[in-house]
């Protein structure tokens, strides 16, 4: 489905959010809070606009499931005359050693994981002691008005826009069904905290449709020693360019 929809992926996403997604991202980047000498994993990058957007210069990886979007992403990459490794690999089993990675980030791609909480798991074992984790996803507006507002815009205008401008415009049919389905904030705070991760917290942007979630690994988490991090998290990646 997402190698279908691929080509026109970024036009959709600004459609279909009204603008606002590269916003939404920044919110998330901030929340993530990469530091200079950090390395920061974007899994299910996609096409790269989060990885795109964090600061320049920073070390970043992205990964992903599909090769059409990972071409988009390295099309982008050569563009800005970028270099950002990106790896093929599958969030329910990272192609990383364990404490690889400073940060790790998620953008929109936690909902179309088959087991949620495994991708958790994995997240906390490539983090090395007292790395970060944000995750980006829709969520579920509490007031009633507003829940209604979200509801009828995902299953009126969404399906109309997806099939005036998208090449596969079924796939959008799933992604309204995977929004309207999704937990609520509290559910995945509750899985992070299942998953290991401490200091849990999310905040609500836009009228509670989407949340930014945060929390950390502790910083007794085994994992390979800072100093080795880099060079594992590159040679790792470089074979699956």
């Amino acid at each position: 489905m997402f190698e279908s929809v691929a080509p026109g992926y970024d036009r959709m996403n600004r459609l279909l959010s009204l603008g606002m997604d590269r916003g939404w991202r920044r919110a998330a980047i901030r929340e993530l809070a990469p530091g200079p000498d950090s390395l920061t994993l974007d899994l299910c990058c996609g096409t790269g606009d989060l990885l795109f957007a964090l600061p320049k210069g920073s070390r970043t990886v992205g990964c992903d499931f599909t090769p059409a979007m990972l071409d988009l992403a390295r099309e982008k990459a050569e563009a800005a005359q970028e270099r950002h490794p990106l790896v093929a690999g599958d969030a329910l089993r990272l192609p990383f050693r364990s404490g690889s990675f400073d940060r790790v980030v998620v953008g929109f791609g936690v909902r179309n994981l088959p087991d949620p909480e495994k991708a958790l798991r994995e997240m906390r074992r490539v983090l090395g002691p007292g790395g970060r984790v944000v995750i980006l996803e829709f969520s579920q507006p509490k007031g009633r008005l507003v829940r209604w507002g979200h509801r009828l815009w995902l299953r009126i205008g969404l399906p109309l826009i997806a099939r005036l401008a998208s090449p596969g415009p079924e796939a959008y049919g799933y992604l309204r069904d995977s929004v309207i389905e999704f937990r609520e904030p509290e559910a995945i705070a509750a899985q992070l905290r299942d998953s290991g991760f401490a200091e849990v917290s999310w905040r609500t942007l836009w009228f509670g449709t989407v949340a930014v979630h945060a929390a950390r690994t502790p910083d007794g988490i085994t994992g390979a020693p800072r100093e080795s991090r880099r060079d594992t998290a590159a040679v790792r990646s470089s074979g699956h360019r």
